[in-house]
């Protein structure tokens, strides 16, 4: 049994790392509440140099926080929801598609989650910031969706339509919520269907070549 556990934490290893990060961020940042910065505190002062400000990003061409505001959260529920989504995903998609591919699709969801941010709020121009891995999540979930697409409507008990009722479900609860950015939620699942897609096709054109 020991043998077998330690062989799945080598296969999901990416995923535990992240898992790791976001939470010594997170608690980081709780620390640093109760650390003076001037007239707030260093916790308010990383949240505002992190998180995803469209406006920050377009004028200064702050791009890096298309990566930072990955790794904060607003709140317990909040993180914590995120990493059971990240686990449980991380753990099936990485077995996969392989460790490399997996950072691709996380990180990328993510930064597709963000472009989508962007667009929203510069049509919208109700200018906001942002944080968490929800947009990565998204694209973790959309490239699941392709898995069971790909594998006749099922893949490791989830049937498509289950996936498609939990994406319908979560998209509309985010409509319903104050404070979510849909659009984020939107773009990273769009990115990881993309991605997942593109990458089946690779694999798919090398096989045939091998062939």
């Amino acid at each position: 049994m020991e043998e077998r556990n330690s062989f799945q934490y080598r296969k999901c290893i990416v995923t535990l790392v992240l898992v790791v990060i976001n939470v010594l961020v997170y608690l980081c940042c709780i620390y640093a509440e109760k650390i003076p910065y001037g007239e707030t505190t260093l916790a308010d002062m990383i949240y505002d140099a992190g998180s995803m400000n469209t406006e920050r990003i377009l004028s200064n061409g702050e791009y890096y926080r298309s990566i930072t505001s990955m790794f904060l959260h607003g709140g317990i529920s909040h993180i914590v929801s995120n990493m059971i989504f990240l686990i449980a995903l991380g753990e099936m998609l990485e077995r996969v598609i392989g460790h490399s591919k997996f950072v691709l699709l996380y990180f990328l969801s993510g930064i597709g989650g963000d472009i989508f941010s962007m667009i929203n709020v510069v049509l919208s121009r109700n200018y906001y910031t942002a944080i968490g891995a929800s947009g990565a999540i998204f694209g973790l979930i959309g490239a699941m969706l392709v898995l069971v697409v790909l594998n006749d409507g099922h893949y490791e008990g989830i049937s498509i339509k289950r996936m498609v009722l939990a994406i319908v479900y979560m998209v509309y609860s985010g409509m319903q919520s104050e404070g979510i950015n849909n659009a984020a939620h939107l773009g990273g699942l769009v990115f990881g269907v993309l991605i997942m897609a593109a990458m089946y096709l690779m694999e798919t054109i090398r096989w045939k070549r091998q062939g």
